[in-house]
């Protein structure tokens, strides 16, 4: 694999130049919270970036949206993780279908109302690794309320979207005796949410990220977008898993493309490192690309297959953020510099579910 290879970008797509220029520019204040990565989805969404192939590669277009999410990672990693929120949002409500969900959709196709993907737990409770965080239960009234804790959400704004799973009422249990497992859909203006304070993160201050509260949240039943949590988790999954392995790889490609830059003089001793970082970048980035196009298709990538790229596409950032920081000299040990910012973006990807502890535990449970 070549050099050239690992830059190549995913797909051509077209993404403006001045819409490029704004998030770079805007990095470092995005990075610091003093700027926010909504700032351009309408304009993405004014583009046709911001909602590509949903749901399920509709049109198979979703290679094109991967390609969105890495272009902006290039540039900024808070700006295209925050995209990713987004467009799975788009991706639940549109799976979803309905008035109801289509409503928000509109909302969110155009930009101005940002969506918050609160799915973590709903993913952890699909592989059998944990527990949902939400729960729905039966009012004196005979209506619904939803109470509880997600533990981490971003942009969390006051007029966004969350999109997120509840334990159903313990008056309508499954087959299994058991509570049924619930997608859903509330805003954060909506009497009963309380979002979390601010929290000092060590990067992506600017993605409104922290905690959100929820006491007797009263729901209405077309909040319920599905009740078949196993078949819909396992429909989004896969687009989940490449729009992140996207940001991963965006990430990467500009600390590769950094680190190559630095390697003359002593850092020629990091060259066997930058070689091989290279062609495992450019290996990962063809079958991301491959997976992009077959999702929903005849042959779909395999559930493994997909959890491994998304893995290695997390090893590559890191990888690659720490060789760029080696080579960069005292820059890279300046808060601000870009060097920096892209390390400590990268030690993001690891703890951000899944995990890199639920991704090896799942290879390995063969889940």
């Amino acid at each position: 694999m070549s050099v050239t290879t690992a830059e190549n970008p995913l797909a051509e797509v077209g993404v403006p130049h001045e819409l490029l220029t704004q998030v770079s520019e805007a990095a470092a204040a995005v990075d610091a919270g003093e700027a926010h990565p909504r700032e351009v989805f309408p304009a993405l969404a004014a583009a046709g970036l911001i909602d590509l192939g949903a749901p399920a590669n509709t049109g198979g277009q979703l290679l094109r949206q991967a390609a969105v999410v890495e272009a902006l990672a290039e540039r900024s990693l808070s700006t295209a993780f925050a995209l990713w929120g987004h467009r799975m949002s788009i991706e639940y409500l549109a799976a979803a279908g309905g008035e109801y969900a289509e409503g928000l959709l509109a909302q969110l196709r155009t930009g101005e109302v940002p969506g918050v993907s609160g799915m973590a737990s709903a993913f952890k409770t699909y592989a059998g690794a944990g527990s949902l965080d939400l729960t729905v239960d039966r009012a004196e009234d005979g209506g619904l309320t939803l109470s509880g804790r997600l533990p981490w959400a971003s942009n969390l704004y006051p007029d966004a979207v969350v999109l997120s799973a509840a334990y159903g009422p313990a008056d309508d249990l499954d087959a299994a005796g058991e509570r049924k497992k619930l997608i859903l859909a509330f805003r954060i203006s909506d009497e009963g949410v309380k979002v979390g304070r601010d929290l000092n993160l060590l990067a992506l201050q600017g993605t409104a990220s922290t905690s959100v509260k929820v006491e007797g949240l009263r729901l209405e039943s077309q909040q319920i977008l599905t009740e078949d949590f196993d078949e819909f988790m396992g429909r989004c999954r896969p687009t989940f898993a490449v729009l992140q392995s996207s940001f991963c790889l965006g990430l990467a490609t500009e600390s590769f493309r950094q680190a190559r830059a630095n390697l003359p003089g002593l850092n020629e001793v990091f060259e066997e490192d930058f070689m091989q970082l290279g062609h495992d970048l450019g290996a990962a980035k063809e079958q991301l690309a491959d997976f992009a196009v077959r999702v929903a298709g005849e042959e779909p990538p395999g559930r493994r297959d997909v959890l491994a790229l998304r893995l290695e596409a997390g090893r590559l950032a890191v990888a690659l953020a720490t060789l760029e920081v080696k080579t960069a000299g005292g820059k890279g040990f300046i808060a601000d510099s870009a060097p920096n910012r892209r390390f400590r973006e990268a030690t993001f990807i690891p703890v951000q579910s899944p995990s890199e502890a639920q991704l090896r535990w799942e290879l390995a449970e063969g889940k």
